[in-house]
C-alpha cells in the first residue's frame, strides 16, 4: 500500500468524464477544507494514493467510501457530482453516472408540488446518484441539515463498498428492506436481510451493504445525525 503523499495537489487532468469530475471537484473541496490527502485518507480508512488516483480521475470510489468522503468534508455529494436532469430511465450501468433528477414514472404534477418548501418529493424527479450496481436516491424534497432518508437499490452483486474497506461514518443507521434480500456486515457480524425485516445500528462501527442475490435488493434507510451535511 502507498504511502506517498499529496501527490493530487498538483493540478488535475482536463476531461470532461463524470469520473474525472468528481475527482476534480473532490479535490477542490478538499482544499477548500484545508485537509491534505494523508488526512483525508486516514479518516476514511483508505491510502493516500487511493485518494489521489480518485482526485485524478483514474480510479473510482464506491457508493460508500463517497458517501464517508463526503461527510469528512461537510459537503453533500450534489457538490461533487454533476446533476443530470434529462438522463433516461433504466437500471443503472457500469461505471460512475452523474446524480439525476427523476428516473420513475411520467407524472403531471401540480405546480406547487414544485414550489420551494413543498414538503413533497416526487418519485421520478428525486435526486439519485448511480455508481456501478448501486442507485440512491434523495427521499426529501430538500436537503435535510441533520438526516439522510434515502431509496437504495442494489443490482445482484451491488455492493456499497469493497469486503475488505469497510466504512463508518457519524449518525445512527436504520434499515427496512422492501423487496430482494441484502447482506449487512457490522463490524465482525454479517446478517442476511429478506423483504420486511430492518435493522438499526451506530454507524461509526465499520459496516457494508451487499446483494449478493440474483434479484435486485430495494430498501429504505434513514440515517439520523450524520453530522449536519445531506448526502444527496
Amino acid at each position: 500500500m502507498s504511502t506517498s503523499s499529496d501527490a493530487a495537489d498538483g493540478p488535475p487532468p482536463n476531461s470532461a468524464s463524470p469520473l474525472d469530475t468528481v475527482g476534480q471537484k473532490l479535490r477542490k473541496a478538499r482544499l477548500a477544507a484545508g485537509m491534505s490527502v494523508r488526512e483525508m485518507a486516514r479518516r476514511v480508512d483508505v491510502s493516500p494514493s487511493f485518494i489521489s488516483q480518485v482526485e485524478l480521475g483514474r480510479t473510482k470510489p464506491s457508493v460508500g467510501t463517497l458517501y464517508a468522503i463526503a461527510t469528512e468534508m461537510g459537503v453533500p455529494l450534489d457538490d461533487l457530482m454533476p446533476v443530470d436532469s434529462t438522463a433516461s430511465p433504466g437500471p443503472p450501468a457500469q461505471g460512475l453516472k452523474p446524480i439525476q433528477k427523476g428516473a420513475g414514472r411520467p407524472s403531471v404534477p401540480n405546480p406547487r408540488d414544485t414550489e420551494p418548501g413543498s414538503p413533497l418529493q416526487r418519485g421520478d424527479r428525486r435526486h439519485e446518484l448511480r455508481m456501478d450496481k448501486a442507485v440512491w436516491g434523495r427521499l426529501t424534497s430538500d436537503h435535510d441539515p441533520e438526516n439522510d432518508f434515502l431509496h437504495v437499490v442494489y443490482a445482484p452483486g451491488g455492493e456499497s463498498c469493497p469486503a475488505d474497506s469497510l466504512i463508518h461514518h457519524p449518525g445512527v443507521e436504520y434499515g427496512y428492506v422492501i423487496s430482494g434480500g441484502l447482506h449487512v456486515q457490522v463490524g465482525f457480524t454479517h446478517y442476511e436481510l429478506n423483504a420486511g425485516d430492518s435493522i438499526r445500528f451506530e454507524s461509526m462501527t465499520p459496516h457494508r451493504l451487499h446483494n449478493p442475490f440474483d434479484v435486485e435488493s430495494v430498501s429504505i434507510w434513514i440515517v439520523v445525525g450524520r453530522g449536519g451535511t445531506p448526502v444527496l
